[in-house]
């Protein structure tokens, strides 16, 4: 029989991490199938927003300063490359960790089958108003605690990883996600943070794989003459960019087994599951999880 992750269970930093890439080992097809169908679109418009402002930059740097009209039209072109490539990362950046939780949840529902992409579709579909809203209020009290004092917008950011787990697994509203987040991560938190820095890290390091190359296009124009080449390897690595945006789901499943592992630390939900299945399960014993101590 096939080991399949429990997720309502006990675990340690460690095995947190581990559990994460076991996941992605074991659903990498219908997960990534689930990602490139629903957030394809934004993978696709951030290949043209990167490359947009990348080329921007690139030919702002060559621009003569001497020149007003060619200078100011080139800042111009950079600033709204910018913001368009930044609005466009951020909602890339939703939909993944969105899609991811949705992809947990119908694995949880599902248990021993694989969710299918229309599966997660419909929990998206389900979730993501409720879901858009509530990132859009937890970004503004996040900025207004890093406004006010750097940190408690970190604690806040911290514990705000919680809420979209907690709404999507328990269906849940705003209020009492946001509630119940507090109460998760009390006496937890640096488990949280750590898990968090690490998963980031891993993604930051992904990324730089194709932002490093096009920084070096760009800040290398003035002393080096790539002419025909510069485009075509900056729409590549712009594409590859976007494509690594799909790494983002490490951080949403980790996030989604930490929601696990501190509510089965407070409530003990995965325990009272399997005592409710006592004397109304008829299957093998080979198929109940394996206890946890």
């Amino acid at each position: 029989m096939k080991y399949i992750i429990e997720l309502r269970r006990i675990r340690d930093f460690g095995e947190i991490i581990n559990d994460t890439f076991t996941f992605l080992k074991q659903n990498f097809k219908p997960l990534f199938s689930s990602l490139l169908i629903i957030c394809g679109f934004f993978v696709l418009m951030g290949t043209v927003t990167t490359a947009f402002s990348q080329i921007s930059i690139y030919e702002g740097v060559g621009a003569d300063s001497n020149q007003v009209s060619d200078y100011s039209s080139s800042g111009l072109n950079v600033g709204l490359g910018v913001i368009a490539n930044g609005l466009v990362t951020v909602l890339s950046q939703f939909f993944v960790y969105l899609t991811s939780l949705c992809f947990v949840a119908v694995y949880l529902e599902k248990k021993e089958e694989k969710p299918t992409p229309q599966d997660v579709w419909n929990y998206f579909k389900h979730y993501f108003f409720r879901s858009l809203g509530s990132a859009f209020l937890l970004l503004i009290l996040a900025c207004l605690g890093l406004l006010f004092c750097v940190i408690p917008g970190i604690y806040l950011m911290n514990i705000f990883y919680l809420v979209l787990p907690i709404m999507v697994m328990e269906n849940a509203s705003f209020n009492y996600s946001f509630n119940k987040s507090f109460k998760l991560i009390k006496d937890y938190w640096w488990t949280v943070f750590g898990i968090m820095f690490v998963c980031s890290l891993i993604v930051s390091v992904c990324g730089s794989i194709a932002s490093v190359p096009l920084a070096l296009v760009s800040s290398l124009r003035p002393f080096v003459s790539m002419k025909y080449l510069s485009w075509p390897i900056m729409i590549f690595f712009s594409m590859l960019q976007n494509i690594l945006m799909l790494t983002y789901t490490i951080p949403s499943i980790a996030i989604a087994l930490c929601y696990f592992n501190l509510e089965e630390r407070k409530d003990g939900t995965g325990i009272l599951e399997r005592i409710e299945m006592f004397g109304t399960h008829t299957d093998k014993a080979d198929d109940l999880p394996a206890e946890q101590y």
